[in-house]
């Protein structure tokens, strides 16, 4: 299917691995102009043979170079059509009580105020356009909260909220703005050295594949496996397209069907 997105200017940020990375790879595939952002943006370059990707380093919890990024796409571009808010972090914790008012700021500041400051800085140009898409990533956690994530949960609710904020004021003005919830999706959080993959063949005492294979039917998942970074990508280049034109503040839950609520 052609999302018509050739030449649109798309800045994903936490770009650098996970979903981030393979929305990078999608929106290249499809002609776009990706500004891929990341604290540690090297992995990117991996990708220059794909299209035109721009690897940015920048801090998501500084205003100053939030607006230096936009600043310097729109000079670079004279516009920006999609963003991708997608930079966040989980602290796995032992329980509600023991999160320090650190690690909950260090938690919110990143996965709900980088949000708003990116979409801050890139409302008032696609506004300028008369169009614009956000998309803002958040988690089936932030519908069925995690004992071990209170924070990380907590901010993922909030981020559903900010979305919908956005969209209730500025979609009548062109810009659209949704969620993805993903859940139980095989980034490194499961395949980085020491990750849950580590974790769970130790604790089951088979090797790393098979470990998580119990674990998907420990947890019940409807569709018997993990998701896949790239499954989520394709949902943010449709919403990202002309074709979700009469789609604003929703939330997508990608968890193969875990979650029992919808609201």
């Amino acid at each position: 299917m052609d999302f018509n997105l050739t030449n649109k200017v798309v800045i994903i940020t936490g770009a650098g691995s996970g979903i981030g990375y393979a929305s990078a790879k999608a929106f290249l595939a499809e002609g776009a102009i990706v500004i891929g952002v990341d604290i540690n943006p090297d992995a990117l370059n991996e990708l220059h043979a794909l299209g035109q990707i721009i690897p940015m380093k920048v801090d998501m919890t500084d205003q100053i170079q939030v607006t230096k990024l936009t600043d310097d796409v729109v000079k670079e571009f004279n516009r920006i059509d999609v963003l991708f808010n997608n930079a966040g972090i989980a602290g796995s914790r032992s329980g509600f009580l023991n999160i320090t008012d650190e690690e909950w700021l260090t938690t919110l500041n990143l996965n709900v105020l980088g949000y708003v400051r990116a979409s801050r800085a890139i409302i008032p140009y696609m506004l300028k356009q008369g169009k614009g898409v956000l998309l803002h990533t958040a988690s089936e956690a932030g519908r069925m909260p995690n004992a071990k994530l209170p924070d990380y949960s907590v901010s993922k609710a909030a981020v559903t909220m900010l979305s919908k904020t956005i969209a209730n004021e500025f979609t009548a003005r062109g810009v659209r703005s949704n969620v993805l919830s993903p859940g139980f999706i095989r980034t490194a959080i499961y395949d980085k050295a020491g990750g849950l993959a580590d974790v769970l063949a130790r604790q089951y005492g088979v090797d790393r594949e098979t470990a998580l294979q119990r674990y998907v039917e420990a947890q019940k998942i409807p569709v018997g496996r993990l998701g896949k970074p790239e499954e989520v990508a394709y949902l943010a280049l449709y919403l990202a397209s002309d074709l979700a034109n009469f789609i604003s503040g929703a939330n997508f839950t990608m968890d193969g069907g875990i979650t029992p609520v919808v609201y």
